[in-house]
Parts: C-alpha cells; sequence; structure tokens
C-alpha cells in the first residue's frame, strides 16, 4: 500500500488547549521569511542567506555545503532601538488562558530550586522579548495557519509498519505565555503510529494499529508507547489516535488534563546531586524531594479544550510525504529557530525530524522500533507464539550443552579428589572449579524453569496482560485540590519561600538574641504550615521533636558530658546483659 495512503488512514488528531497561540504550519513560509546563519569555530555567526532568498532546495544545497554544526534558520530580529527593546518587554496579545498554581503542586525545595532556574535566565542565552508576539504575527501572515501540515514518513523494519508525523511550530512559547521551563523558537514534535506488518485485518484491509507514541517531556522507552485497546488512549474513529497537546510546550498527553514536569537541570558540577539527598533527609514532606530525581516543577496544561486538527475537525491536515532522501531533511542539520547559544539547550532552536542539535541522527528516526522499546514485541500473538517456539529449541540445545559440561565438570572434580583428604592444597584449590560449577548449574535450572513456561504458553496459548503492564510509570493528570485548598496552596507558594529566605536571613544578625530567637520560632511555624498544606504536618512535627531533643542532649553533653556519657553506656549495658540472658535461657 502506497506510503500516503498509509499515513492518510491513521492521522492523528490534536486537541489543543484555549490559549493557544501555535498550530503545525508548513515548514516553506517558515524558510522563506528566516535567515540562515552560520558560526565558525570562534563562534561568530555569519549570515549566509537573507529574507526572501531561502526556499526548501536552496536549504538543501547550502545544508550540503556545510555538513557540520553551526547552522541556524532564524526568523527573529531582535530590536536595536531603545523604543524597540521596551516593545519587546510589553506583555504580548493572548487568548484567553487560565493557568493553574505550578508552585502549589510542589514543595519548599522544589520551589527554591525553581527561583535559582528563574535567576539563570539573566545569564543565559535565551531568544529576544517579544519573539513570541513577532512568531504569531508571521504566522498568521505567511505561514496559513488554516492549513495545518504534518510530514509524514513510513518505515518498514521487523514485521512494524511505522507511520511518523511530523510537526513544525513556528514557536515554542511555554515559558513566556504559560510559565514553563524554556522558551525557543521552532519546535518540532510527532505522533508515531506502530501498525502489526505481518498481516491485515478488517474490511478495509489495512495493517492493524498496535501502538502509538506521543512527544513527551519526561517518558522514554518503553514509557512513551501506549497500547491500541489501552483505555488511556482515546480515538477518533477506529484509526485516528487523539493527542492533547501541551500549550506552548506542544508535548503530547493521552489524557486531558494539568501535567506536572519535573525538569532535571544540569548537575552545576555535583551542586544539584548533593543538595536532592539533603533534600531528600531534611525535607521528607517536600513531594519535590521524593524519588531519586531532584528537578524543576511546571505545569503543562493539556486539556484539549481548544480548536481541533485532524479527520473530521473544520480544519484537516495537508499532509507532505517524506523519507530519507527528502534533500532538506537530509542535506539541512542546522537548527530551525534563533540559535541563542543557551548553554543548557532549551532556549534553542531545534533541529529537524532526522537529527539532534550536535548534527547526529536521532534514534526516533533512525530506529523508531528501538526507540520505543518495541524491538522485543512481536506485532501480533501469531508472531509472537513463533518466537516462542523458536525460544523453546533455543533453550533445548543450550540446556543440552550445559548438562554435558556439568557432567563432564561434576566428572572431572569427583576424579581430581577421590582417595584424598579435604584439606590438602589440591581439593582446596578445586573451590573455584566447584563454584563454577554451580553457577553453571544454576543457570541450567533458570533455563529449565523459563522452557517449562513457555512450553505453557504454547499449550495454552499467549496470555493476555494489561495494556499497562510494560509501563514504569503511568503518566497522568494532577488531581485538582479542592476550590479553598487550591487558594490557600497557590497564594502560600507566591509567599512562602521569600519569608523563609527572610527568616533564615534574621538568624544571622549579631545585633540582637531576642530577635534571633523570634526569627526561629517564626521559622518553625512558617514550616509547620508548609507541611500541613503538603500533607506531611505529622513527619514534620516528629522530626522537629528529634532536634529539640538532640539539640538539648547536646548541650547537656557540653556541659557534663562525662554523666551523660556514663549514663548511656551504664544503660547500653544492662540492655546488653538482658539480651544475653535472655538468649541463653532460650537455649
Amino acid at each position: 500500500m502506497p506510503d500516503h495512503s498509509l499515513l492518510r488512514a491513521h492521522e492523528p488528531v490534536l486537541m489543543l488547549t484555549a490559549g493557544e497561540y501555535f498550530v503545525p504550519v508548513a515548514v516553506d513560509g517558515f524558510v522563506s521569511q528566516s535567515q540562515l546563519f552560520v558560526r565558525d569555530l570562534a563562534d561568530n555567526a555569519a549570515v549566509l542567506a537573507t529574507p526572501g532568498t531561502l526556499d526548501l532546495d536552496r536549504l538543501a544545497r547550502r545544508g550540503a555545503e556545510h555538513d557540520g554544526p553551526g547552522l541556524s534558520l532564524s526568523g527573529i530580529i531582535a530590536p536595536t532601538t531603545l523604543s524597540g527593546r521596551f516593545r519587546a518587554w510589553l506583555p504580548q496579545p493572548r487568548p484567553s488562558f487560565r493557568a493553574g498554581s505550578r508552585l502549589a503542586q510542589v514543595g519548599l525545595v522544589g520551589r527554591s530550586v525553581d527561583i535559582l532556574s528563574r535567576l539563570s535566565l539573566l545569564v543565559r542565552g535565551t531568544v529576544p522579548g517579544g519573539s513570541a508576539g513577532d512568531s504569531l504575527v508571521a504566522q498568521q501572515q505567511h505561514f496559513a495557519p488554516e492549513r495545518p501540515t504534518y510530514y509524514g514518513r513510513v518505515v518498514r523494519d521487523s514485521g512494524w509498519v511505522v507511520c511518523q508525523y511530523w510537526f513544525f511550530y513556528s514557536f515554542n512559547n511555554w515559558r513566556s505565555a504559560f510559565s514553563g521551563v524554556n522558551e525557543h523558537e521552532g519546535d518540532w514534535e510527532q505522533v508515531t503510529v506502530y501498525l502489526d506488518g505481518s498481516a491485515t485485518g478488517g474490511v478495509d484491509g489495512l495493517p492493524q494499529p498496535r501502538w502509538v507514541v506521543f512527544s513527551a517531556h519526561d517518558e522514554n522507552g518503553d514509557d512513551l508507547r501506549r497500547r491500541w485497546d489501552d483505555p488511556d488512549l482515546r480515538k477518533q474513529g477506529e484509526r485516528h489516535p487523539v493527542v492533547f497537546v501541551g500549550a506552548g510546550s506542544h508535548s503530547g498527553a493521552y489524557l486531558p488534563g494539568d501535567y506536572l514536569i519535573t525538569v532535571v537541570p544540569p548537575s552545576w558540577g555535583g551542586v544539584l546531586p548533593f543538595i536532592s539527598r539533603v533534600a531528600r533527609i531534611a525535607t521528607p514532606w517536600s513531594r519535590a524531594a521524593q524519588g531519586t530525581g531532584f528537578g524543576l516543577p511546571y505545569l503543562d496544561y493539556a486539556r484539549g479544550d481548544g480548536d481541533a486538527i485532524g479527520p473530521g475537525h473544520e480544519r484537516e491536515w495537508t499532509g507532505v510525504v517524506i523519507d530519507e532522501q527528502t534533500p532538506w531533511v537530509r542535506d539541512y542539520r542546522g537548527l530551525w529557530g534563533h540559535d541563542s547559544r543557551d548553554a543548557f539547550g532549551g532556549e534553542r532552536g531545534p533541529a529537524g525530524p532526522r537529527y539532534e542539535r550536535d548534527t547526529t541522527v536521532r534514534q526516533s528516526w533512525g530506529d523508531p522500533v528501538g526507540w520505543a522499546g518495541l524491538a522485543k514485541v512481536a506485532p501480533n500473538s501469531a508472531v509472537e507464539l513463533e518466537h516462542v517456539e523458536t525460544r523453546v529449541d533455543q533453550i533445548e540445545v543450550e540446556l543440552g550443552l550445559l548438562n554435558d559440561e556439568i557432567e563432564q565438570s561434576r566428572h572431572d572434580l569427583t576424579a581430581r579428589a577421590a582417595g584424598l583428604d579435604p584439606s590438602t592444597p589440591v581439593v582446596r584449590a578445586m573451590a573455584e572449579r566447584e563454584r563454577e560449577l554451580v553457577t553453571t548449574r544454576m543457570r541450567a535450572v533458570r533455563l529449565g524453569d523459563e522452557r517449562a513456561q513457555l512450553v505453557r504458553e504454547i499449550r495454552d496459548g499467549i496470555r493476555p496482560t494489561s495494556p499497562h503492564s510494560h509501563l514504569t510509570h503511568r503518566r497522568l493528570p494532577i488531581a485538582l485540590a479542592e476550590r479553598g485548598r487550591a487558594r490557600f496552596l497557590a497564594v502560600w507558594a507566591v509567599v512562602s519561600t521569600p519569608l523563609v529566605l527572610l527568616l533564615v536571613g534574621s538568624l544571622f544578625r549579631v545585633d540582637s538574641t531576642g530577635r534571633q530567637i523570634t526569627a526561629f520560632g517564626a521559622l518553625v511555624i512558617v514550616l509547620s504550615v508548609e507541611a500541613f498544606g503538603c500533607g506531611y504536618l505529622l513527619a514534620y512535627i516528629v522530626r522537629v521533636l528529634l532536634l529539640v531533643a538532640l539539640g538539648s542532649l547536646l548541650v547537656l553533653l557540653l556541659g557534663a558530658w562525662q554523666t551523660v556519657l556514663w549514663v548511656l553506656l551504664s544503660t547500653l549495658a544492662v540492655l546488653v546483659l538482658l539480651v544475653n540472658v535472655r538468649d541463653a535461657v532460650r537455649r
């Protein structure tokens, strides 16, 4: 079946959030309105092409002439006059949108680190102010948003037919419009549908869809994909997956709602991992200190209450088929947006569908099956059963070899130790060989268990599994708090962090001990309110009591350490005696 027919049959439906600025557009208009820059080894930028002089063919030729990193496309022109800079700082007009309180969803530690992230924008490379507004005007005038476009690619690999849908947004305004983590010109996102290429079904004769993957912020591998029968996956008809698009960020969600995103920053020389460990010990009630990571809290609004794009809706897709031989995809390795030189990468324009920013090939392009963790998954139960039968045959051969090896090793060990005293050096030197024999026998036991399980699968058929059994983390929208509690948390998130900083600073005042004691007491109260709001008041009280007890003991030790030490050792001696007596009586 032709690629365009497969792509057309499984086009996704994008559900935008009310308040979204940008939609997927054709890249032709963006390229024609952009400048092409190149950076040399000294990081100096030069203009290779001015607006109006580029099209996709010329861009491909320019890219082929410059096969390494350093190229970037941008329609952003930073204001050079004082009035222009002032206008860039003014709030941009935007559709109506009611945001949630992202800081209310995390603890004090997460809110504190968020301050560092926002302050870092002062020294990091960022897109010029007002760029979102300029890009919105350019979209309306030059990019034909009324004709949304995707770039579709079909890959056939290992029994899978992979339909990739690439979407280009001219701007990602997650930070400025929706309080997200980053902002950059240009944004490539994708939806990938995995079809069973080993069989067809249904009256239409099309391959059956089995899995789908949406662009996501904090998912990878198996967690990226959802099974076609997953109740989390909404569909238009039988073949069109519904994607709930994050406002500004343009990530994809399977269920509508607001999502708490944890963005892990660079390690900053090991400082943040150290803070993370301290935070989890010192503030176990803080949701930002939970788990193994330590990230910055942001909300991704994927509510699906705005415009819809796709089959059955007012705005339907214009599809363009691309592949490995499409010149602008293959030859242009540069960025599709302003190169802010942000060291963290969040404020730089992205690379195209095929490449990463360092010009290496994306895994999602080069190996879409392995990227989604499907290299180990069969397209259907019949193919899976064939693999099971093949595996049983392999195990039979491997077990035969292992059993021969075990028998030979056992015979050698017995023959060498026959007639010798177990304490002789010759027998003791066999310990390593004996351990190897044990390892080999246990390997054979495990293979036998695997064979027995697979034989049951062949006899009884492949057992159905839960649609979520492959997931390590099921990404769900956050639960909305009660109205009164939500208002309290939103207000508290705004005032608590600066209040804590002020009180901590007051502890270091040297002019008044009384003020220090007052500041300490106020700090305890503020942290009590924080623990109450996060639902960890009891854990907080227990740790405060432990700290008070520890402090009292420390003061006592400093005053009469000999007496305290004598009491502790005497108590320990009594406890040891009681334990020993109990064990003696039991014997």
